[in-house]
Order: C-alpha cells, then sequence, then structure tokens
C-alpha cells in the first residue's frame, strides 16, 4: 500500500500538540498540524477491572514502548475526539431474508454515535458497493442504508472490502479512524490474500471492531441441501424434427464429459406430446450413458408409455427448438427443469454455453469434502478476522443470531466514546514489523487494548 510521506493530526485536537518541541514545529495548514510520517498514533481503551472505563486519565500516566524500548508521549487526547467511522456490511448469504433487520439495526448505531463522527457505508457480497463516502449527514446515510443487498452477484469477498476500506475509503482521512464491519467472517472470491489484509492492517492505524455472527449452521444446511439436490441429475433428451436428433445428442455426450464425474445421471426422452420415458435408471458410469444416447431415438414417435416418468430433482432439458415448448414438454419438467436450446445456434456458441453450464454445477464431492472440513476452516477464519480486531486494538464480538445486533452495536459506540489517542515519534526501519505495547505509569490494574505494532511503508510517496 502507498502512503504519503505526511500524516495529518487535527487541529480539532488542540490538546493532541500538548508536549510538541518548540525548535521543531509543524507547518500549520487549514486542517491541522503537518509532521512527518514516523509519527506513530494509538487508539488505547483503558478499563478498570470491572470492566469500568477509566476516564480520568492524562498523557503522564501513560508509557509507551517500541520493540522493548521507552518512548516519549508527544501526543495525547482524551475520548471525545471524532472518528470517521467505516460500516462494513456484510450482506451475502444467510444475511439476504434478515437484511431489514440489520439496516434497522445500522441505523440504530448511527444515533449512538457522536455528532462529530463521520460515517461512510460500505455493501460487502458478490461485489464491493461503496454506498456512502464518509459525512456526519445521518438523514443521507439513512437513505443510503435502503440499498444494502441490493447486489445480485454470488461470493462473499469480505477481505477485499476490508482491504478496500484501508487503503482507499481511508486514504487521506486525517485523524481517529475505526472500521467496523458486520460479517461471519467467511471469505468467498475475494482475490485479496490473507497475508496482504493483514499487512494493510500493520500498515494502517485504523481500529477494528467486528460483530461476527454465527451462521455455521446455516452454511452446513446449505452445503447439505446443495449436494443433495445435485449429487443426482436427469438428463431429459427431446427432438422437434430428425434433423435436431445428431444435435441433441451430440450436446448430451459433451456434457456428459464436461460435468462433475461424481454426479449419477438418468437418461430421459420424450416419446409423445407431453410423453417422457426412462431410458436408463441413475448410473456414475459414462460409457453406459452415451451407449444409451447412442441407442435413443430423442424424435418425439408416438409411443404410448403406462405412465410419464415425473421430475424428482435436478433437472435438465435438452432439445433442439424452443417452438411450441409448452404443448411438446410435459408440464413437470418445463416447469422445474434447466432448459438448453442446442438447435438454433453455431455449433461453438452451442459448445460454450454447454461448457458454462457445466461449470456451474457444483461437484458433489467437493460439497461433500466442505462440508467435513467447515467447522475447522470456520473457526479459522473467524480467529484470523478476530486476532487482526485485537491486533489494531480493538476486538470482536460474537453474535449468536442478528437479533443481538443493538447490543453489540451499543458496545462499540460506547468503545468509541472511550478511547484516548496517544502519539509518539518513531525512528524505526521501514517495511519491518515493530512492536508496541502501552502501560500505566502507576502500575495499577487495568486493561488496555491497543495497537500491538506496525509496518512503515517502505516507499512512501
Amino acid at each position: 500500500m502507498k502512503m504519503t510521506s505526511t500524516l495529518i493530526v487535527t487541529a480539532l485536537l488542540p490538546l493532541l500538540c500538548h508536549g510538541l518541541p518548540a525548535q521543531n514545529p509543524p507547518t500549520k495548514t487549514q486542517r491541522g498540524f503537518r509532521v512527518s510520517v514516523n509519527l506513530i498514533l494509538i487508539n488505547v481503551s483503558v478499563t478498570d477491572p470491572d470492566g469500568k472505563r477509566r476516564a480520568d486519565l492524562e498523557a503522564r500516566d501513560f508509557e509507551l514502548l517500541e520493540d522493548g524500548v521507552k518512548q516519549e508521549v508527544k501526543f495525547f487526547h482524551a475520548a471525545d475526539a471524532p472518528f470517521h467511522v467505516a460500516l462494513v456490511v456484510d450482506t451475502s448469504g444467510s444475511t439476504a431474508s434478515k437484511l431489514d433487520l440489520i439496516r434497522k439495526a445500522a441505523q440504530r448505531f448511527l444515533l449512538k454515535l457522536t455528532p462529530g463522527d463521520r460515517v461512510a457505508l460500505v455493501d460487502v457480497a458478490g461485489r464491493v458497493q461503496v454506498l456512502q463516502g464518509f459525512t456526519p449527514d445521518r438523514r443521507l446515510l439513512s437513505k443510503q442504508l435502503r440499498r444494502l443487498g441490493t447486489a445480485t452477484e454470488n461470493g462473499t469477498l469480505l477481505h477485499d472490502g476490508i482491504l478496500q476500506v484501508l487503503q482507499a475509503v481511508f486514504l487521506g482521512i486525517e485523524g481517529r479512524k475505526a472500521l467496523v464491519f458486520l460479517s461471519d467472517a467467511q471469505d468467498a472470491g475475494s482475490k485479496t490474500r490473507v497475508e496482504q489484509l493483514t499487512q494493510a492492517v500493520y500498515l494502517s492505524d485504523a481500529v477494528l471492531f467486528g460483530l461476527l455472527v454465527d451462521t455455521r449452521e446455516a452454511i452446513s444446511e446449505t452445503l447439505r441441501n446443495t449436494e443433495g439436490y445435485f449429487s443426482r441429475l436427469a438428463l431429459v433428451l427431446d427432438a422437434r424434427s430428425s434433423s435436431g436428433v445428431d444435435q441433441v445428442k451430440q450436446a448430451a455426450r459433451f456434457l456428459l464429459d464436461a460435468l462433475p464425474s461424481s454426479i449419477q445421471i438418468c437418461l430421459v426422452e420424450h416419446v409423445g406430446a407431453r410423453r417422457a420415458m426412462l431410458l436408463l435408471p441413475y448410473t456414475d458410469d459414462r460409457n453406459q450413458l452415451k451407449d444409451a444416447i447412442a441407442k435413443a431415438h430423442v424424435e418425439v414417435r408416438g409411443v404410448e408409455v403406462p405412465s410419464s416418468w415425473r421430475v424428482s430433482g435436478s433437472t435438465l432439458l435438452v432439445t433442439d427448438s424452443k417452438m411450441n415448448l409448452d404443448r411438446r414438454i410435459q408440464s413437470d419438467i418445463l416447469n422445474k427443469a434447466g432448459i438448453l436450446v442446442v438447435g438454433e445456434k453455431p455449433a461453438d456458441q452451442c459448445r460454450k454455453e454447454l461448457l458454462d453450464f457445466a461449470r456451474r454445477i457444483p461437484d458433489p464431492s467437493e460439497l461433500r469434502t466442505g462440508l467435513a472440513e467447515l467447522p475447522a476452516k470456520y473457526r479459522e477464519a473467524r480467529e484470523r478476522m478476530a486476532a487482526l480486531c485485537d491486533h489494531s486494538g480493538g476486538r470482536s464480538y460474537d453474535l449468536v443470531g442478528i437479533s443481538q445486533l443493538d447490543n453489540f452495536y451499543g458496545q462499540v459506540a460506547e468503545e468509541l466514546r472511550r478511547t484516548y489517542s496517544l502519539g509518539y515519534y518513531s525512528q524505526a526501519a521501514p517495511g519491518r514489523y515493530h512492536r508496541i505495547e502501552v502501560r500505566l505509569v502507576t502500575g495499577t490494574q487495568a486493561n488496555i487494548r491497543s495497537r500491538r505494532g506496525f509496518v512503515l511503508p517502505s516507499s512512501p510517496e
């Protein structure tokens, strides 16, 4: 990540400059005091053993250590300074049916922030959408909350979304920054690697708060249902005319090779108007299926069958024409099956569409593996996001369900209101990780949460 060669300490915090050496005054700008990039800013939360906030602390009460070496506190401010808060909401998967609750909880969260806090809104699903940049306008934010969950793409680009906030949404933002995200911590489809995300957190002075909803049972159920549905596929062959028979058969053979081999397939053909007949029951023997395709008539020929075959699961109709489908194809197939028309397009285009279709069909064996590995991977993803929050000086909260959002959003708002800001000048080498430790000088027993360490950019602009 590229960073500017300077950091701005906001002029809204007059006490922040207490203790600045007179012989090295910063350059005053319209918005604040400009100092060199090796100013390290740390947000610190201090509570007593009973969890009550310590509101009486001053700069002299804190001791800072970098890589074990004591540093002089140059900047200090109490907890009432405003934040830039990026609210990131994961609207993919199991949260889709609870969007109204999510929007209302987010609305109430906005009301719990201080009037000086500026908020940005980011929607994460199959794509990352910055619905609103930083603004203090609560009415505008409320309007944009209605746009949550409007993306139609599949996936959960959580890592991409958080990286975009840290590197782009926060770019040029001065003062205190917080990233609050609602998710189950499960990423699907991001280009951002875990190592990249971790490095971005180390480079940023933003504090992260994660509201982690427990969706493991919902994911398990989805995997089980999807595996059950796609473990078997009925392939229905139909040709309106004799000239389309070879095209339909060729397409069926192509699909057999393109579909996951763990799918069991049965073969069905139309033998009369709205009458279908089973040619071969479910099997994973592709050679047997290809032999049955070769022998199939495919074209409607008026054969009487005691009872038509009925759709009982995943079904695909391969036909040479979409003309008069409602007259030719029995209703349950027409209403429930996927339909591929292969007789009205060039051969290359047909093969591409067949291949695209096959690639969208999940492999049941991979789904079964995913279901077996889910507990460990689910736990690992949540622990990873919780660790990033902890490293930044924030924390994560485990939610059993969306109904707990109000309570935990309230806790985050309270955390932001009781956060001290400290700063010191560092001579740390760029490109390397450096540990930070914050203590109370008095040695009073207290719980201290702060940024654990940092990395300075190797090539500032």
